[in-house]
């Protein structure tokens, strides 16, 4: 490859404090959030409660008294309250409150602050408790994070769950990890203390209270929330990049293809061998198991035999699988064929999302969608990976490891949440309010300027005070390369600062700015760069197109030479845009991109792809792509779609007389057919093209 022209590519982020500024803030320490019981409840028909202090019912009247004992009993769908042995009433609904702030009410065994709806859902006792957030952060914290860990990870965790429960504060939530782990009142001191240090403090981007998401371990590599959970945008407040603090737990899955040899058992009498042969995975099949018992063989008696295919594979600009594939082979007790032999059974789900096949493996088994390597010979499966969870947001092992190398809290958040502010939503009058930018025109004006013809960067930034101020760059091993300000005394207002960059090679580097006023008040923040010499525009190159008439999807697949911002347009034949795939960051390498035409029109369409790397450069290519869809007309009275090209399969919808659909492939005398959002088979006599 020839040379490039000289020039500088910087990626960054940057975290600045402003100083204190009095006022007073609107008073919204008596938010509440509404929480329904879920995970240390459980399904129950009878719970036992007691009391720290008087709870009044709804009217008024005294229900339970400090230190007394009670019970609530599942009775013909409706709650009956005992004391004792002697039956107080009989209740659809029951709503208690306390008459002092402090009191506690212990739901067996377990207190909890505030107040509590009782009702009665699908035959068990629901709990809801209206809790202040504060004291609900209080219950979620320490079962987030273990309380023993650094007291700045800990602040970072008890801000980011402070914004997470702002954010869904007006819908009813549960205390599962489908939201936020709840345990009541039973706090930690330490704990306790960072919620307190961080009272009122919630993320905001553009003046809104963020999505404020957070897993245990990313993996070493932050995910978009985009590419893990369909059907939204890219947050500006959430970004894929390399995260070196995070420790990247490994994890792993290994299982058998074979789990079961029946080759000597006889298929006719099952009752003899069935109790004595087990599968050979001990971890994984019983979840198998339980994912298909809620799939169609409930309470029936399962053996799994094989598991010939379990695979990932569609890749994200992250690294993280999106979609995947799995087979079991399997016998169900009782299900046999004309002849009275065992019946085998096979589930096949192929290109499905990764999150369903996480979902039947088990989250604890498979820890995350990082998968780093696959391998499958005719024995066994065996798939590695990072991570353990979703990778959007914080990781909490990277806010620890961060903590205990000296980061603040501050700093934390402002790397896992970048373009936001670290805000005192509520409570007194603030006593520190941090901006955090990343290349935006925000409040304060912070931004970052190459230029390659002069050979340096610009950093621009924004005081509140008058201030001493001190700015060093330092590379990737801590070594101070450059200091552009030292205590250099400036007045409140916008400021910047060269740094020439003739002499620094290519890598990471890292600003480090700190601001103290006259009180001694300080405020510190980092700037993260990645320099690199390049002002080539980004090339694209081996653009192909495949449709999936069984997803009505088109994988647009692409190889870009650098890391760029990518955005595809797609037009139809008059030029009109149909479908548009937001702007985001994209890795070098082979790429690809899903575009869903379930609601398009056959034609001939034109995609567009666009990029710019860091350095502003743009390029554009553009291919064009033919969608041929074929329909077809019931001409049964009422027509079953099956799950398999099987008259005997599932049955998972029906269909009527001269209702059309879209015909997706032939499978001897039947059609793959869609309808709605229904996929699945008919026989190939009932339709007409």
């Amino acid at each position: 490859m020839g040379s490039l022209p000289k020039g500088l590519l910087i990626t960054f982020f940057i975290i600045f404090a402003i100083f204190p500024t009095n006022g007073a803030i609107a008073a919204k320490d008596n938010a509440t959030m509404e929480v329904k019981l879920k995970n240390y409840i459980g399904n129950i028909t009878s719970v036992k409660l007691t009391a720290t202090g008087d709870y009044q019912t709804s009217g008024g009247e005294i229900f339970i008294k400090a230190g007394e004992e009670m019970k609530l009993n599942v009775e013909s769908g409706k709650l009956a309250v005992y004391k004792g042995s002697l039956k107080l009433g009989i209740f659809a609904l029951l709503n208690i409150t306390p008459v002092k702030d402090d009191a506690l009410l212990s739901l067996n065994g377990r207190p909890y602050h505030g107040s509590f709806l009782f009702t009665v859902a699908e035959g068990y006792i629901q709990p809801i408790n209206h809790v202040p957030i504060e004291d609900y952060l209080k219950g979620v914290v320490p079962m987030e994070m273990p309380a023993l860990w650094h007291p700045e990870a800990l602040k970072a965790q008890a801000v980011a769950a402070r914004t997470y429960a702002t954010h869904h504060q007006s819908r009813l939530i549960d205390d599962t990890i489908s939201y936020q782990v709840y345990g009541g009142a039973e706090g930690d001191s330490r704990t306790d203390s960072a919620i307190e240090q961080t009272a009122g403090m919630v993320l905001k981007h553009d003046g809104e209270i963020i999505e404020a998401f957070f897993s245990s371990s990313n993996g070493g590599v932050t995910e978009l929330n985009s590419n893990v959970w369909s059907g939204g945008n890219p947050l500006a407040y959430l970004s894929i990049k390399q995260d070196a603090y995070d420790p990247k737990t490994k994890w792993m899955i290994t299982l058998d293809k074979q789990q079961i040899d029946l080759s000597t058992k006889d298929l006719t009498k099952p009752d003899k061998w069935w109790t004595s042969v087990q599968e050979k995975d001990k971890t994984i099949v019983p979840n198998l198991k339980a994912w298909l018992k809620r799939n169609g063989y409930k309470n029936r008696d399962i053996k799994i035999t094989k598991v010939p295919v379990l695979s990932f594979s569609d890749k994200k600009t992250g690294g993280r699988a999106t979609k995947g594939s799995i087979q079991l082979n399997f016998y169900v007790r009782g299900l046999v064929d004309k002849s009275g032999k065992l019946s085998e059974q096979k589930v096949e789900l192929t290109n499905v999302p990764a999150s369903k096949i996480r979902g039947m493996l088990g989250r604890d088994v498979m820890k995350s969608y990082l998968v780093d390597d696959m391998a499958s010979d005719s024995s066994r499966i065996a798939i590695e990976g990072s991570g353990y969870g979703h990778g959007v947001g914080l990781s909490q092992f990277g806010a620890k490891t961060r903590a205990e190398s000296g980061q603040t809290y501050q700093e934390i958040l402002a790397f896992y949440y970048p373009n936001t502010a670290i805000i005192k939503e509520y409570g007194e009058a603030p006593e520190v309010t941090e901006e955090v930018h990343t290349n935006s025109e925000a409040s304060i004006m912070m931004k970052a300027n190459p230029d390659h013809v002069k050979d340096q960067v610009t950093i621009a930034y924004s005081l509140k005070e008058d201030a001493a101020v001190s700015l060093m760059i330092k590379d990737g091993e801590g070594r101070t390369v450059a200091t552009p300000i030292s205590n250099q005394s400036l007045k409140k207002g916008s400021h910047t600062a060269v740094w020439k960059v003739s002499d620094v090679g290519d890598g990471p580097y890292t600003a480090a700015v700190s601001a103290r006023d006259r009180s001694g008040n300080e405020a510190r923040g980092t700037l993260e760069i990645d320099l690199r010499k390049d002002t080539s525009a980004p090339m694209i190159t081996d653009v192909e197109t495949t449709g999936d008439y069984s997803t009505e999807k088109v994988n647009i697949a692409f190889t870009i030479n650098e890391d760029s911002k990518l955005a595809v347009e797609i037009k139809n034949s008059k030029g009109k845009v149909v479908g548009v795939l937001a702007e985001r960051q994209f890795s070098k390498g082979r790429q690809s991109v899903n575009w869903d035409f379930g609601n398009i029109s056959d034609g001939m369409f034109t995609v567009l792809i666009s990029a710019k790397d860091g350095g502003v450069n743009p390029n554009a290519v553009s291919t064009q792509f033919p969608i041929r869809k074929t329909t077809g007309i019931v001409t049964a009275s009422e027509l079953l779609i099956k799950e398999k090209a099987n008259p005997t399969a599932i049955s998972i919808g029906t269909l009527y007389e001269d209702q059309a659909l879209t015909i997706l492939a032939q499978q001897g005398e039947w059609y793959k057919v869609k309808k709605g959002s229904q996929v699945g088979f008919v026989p190939k006599k009932h339709v007409k093209k």
